[in-house]
């Protein structure tokens, strides 16, 4: 009988091997849509038929000197990440993409989709207003949606019915469900999974077949119902907060359970299957609308969301019992870098210990080994 571990790792290879997975459908006809941000809707481009490709990855320092030909010193290192990648070849799926979806949420970001079509890729950009809370606002997010789906009907040559998003709605929902019960055993004292391999869950889940993500989900689920804890019952619980971990950014990840820590919940916009459900109420389209505007946690580039934000941080602290608050800051992400003293406010006036982490893709032996004494500091003021 396989154990937990043999099964998180069948699942990366899965999600490992999905890029050459996509070149042999792209071989057999089928339409490769990648996407760059939360608020794209993925089951609209998985009803039109295409293959779905998220970018976000991350996690070193060579792509993003690579992209100082086309960008700012000063755009975010994620942003400066995808650009980079692609100047290297690093990415073998956004050459032969006949579709890059943009999440116009911030500029950085439509920098990449602007560096992108200069390159001669297929950027498509969907227009995201940050004044969520308005009606006006949402029904533009919707007119955009709407012509998104009219854009990749005349891609694959196929109408996306309502029969067909629906069915997209109930795999990806699934998803959701699964990554939701495995998020619970983190309540656990202490916690039945750790903050690395669970946000690694949701990057195979997003850079996967949906089929195949919710058959090695529902086992992995199997197993943790079954697995002792690895770790000591007097570890840290930790949370972060902040735009996200990209996929190959696991340093930090790895740095805070070797030194006595556990990242038991997480406030992060990108990068993460989002908590949740499309509710099948109304129109598909009016369904995925509402869910990916209106009820997702508000991306901290929303105007009002800071409120919000640290009324669910303060839900999450209580939930999973955290005794300590990282904010991971992107280099030059600007927007985060206005928010991160929002929450260290709020957390010194409830006592909880703060530390702000900021990452360039840095990862060097002498720049790990500075970040290691710090999270090693951190803890124990968290123990205490």
């Amino acid at each position: 009988m396989s154990t937990f571990r043999e099964e998180l790792e069948g699942f990366a290879k899965f999600s490992r091997t999905y890029s050459g997975e996509a070149w042999r459908m792209k071989r057999e006809g089928r339409k490769i849509v990648c996407y760059y941000g939360s608020r794209v809707p993925v089951e609209i481009i998985h009803a039109s038929g295409a293959v779905q490709y998220p970018l976000f990855d991350g996690g070193d320092i060579e792509p993003t000197e690579s992209a100082l030909s086309y960008l700012l010193a000063f755009a975010n290192v994620q942003s400066l990440y995808q650009v980079g990648q692609h100047e290297m070849g690093l990415n073998p799926i956004t050459p032969i993409s006949d579709l890059i979806i943009i999440d116009c949420k911030e500029t950085d970001s439509v920098r990449v989709g602007d560096v992108f079509e200069f390159k001669g890729l297929p950027v498509w950009k969907l227009g995201i207003p940050q004044d969520w809370e308005k009606k006006i606002a949402f029904n533009y997010y919707k007119q955009q949606l709407l012509h998104l789906k009219e854009e990749l009907e005349k891609l694959t040559g196929k109408v996306i019915t309502d029969e067909r998003l629906v069915n997209s709605i109930k795999k990806y929902n699934r998803i959701r469900q699964l990554l939701n019960k495995i998020r619970s055993l983190r309540k656990e004292h202490p916690p039945i999974i750790g903050g690395e391999d669970f946000i690694k869950l949701n990057h195979y889940a997003l850079r996967n077949d949906p089929d195949v993500a919710v058959r090695s989900l529902e086992k992995l689920y199997e197993k943790l119902m079954r697995e002792k804890s690895g770790f000591s019952g007097k570890v840290a619980r930790l949370m972060a907060a902040g735009r996200g971990f990209a996929f190959g950014d696991y340093t930090l990840l790895k740095i805070i359970e070797e030194s006595g820590g556990v990242l038991v919940s997480e406030l992060l916009d990108e990068g993460m299957v989002h908590p949740g459900e499309v509710k099948l109420d109304a129109e598909p389209m009016e369904d995925i609308a509402e869910f990916y505007y209106r009820e997702m946690i508000p991306s901290c580039l929303f105007n009002p969301s800071w409120a919000k934000r640290l009324e669910l941080m303060e839900e999450l602290r209580d939930e999973y019992h955290v005794n300590g608050l990282l904010y991971y800051l992107l280099r030059f992400d600007v927007i985060y870098d206005y928010e991160y003293p929002i929450f260290s406010k709020w957390a010194d006036e409830k006592g909880i210990p703060f530390e702000m982490i900021e990452s360039s893709y840095d990862f060097s032996r002498e720049a790990t080994e500075t970040l290691r004494t710090r999270i090693e500091s951190f803890i124990k003021i968290c123990g205490r």
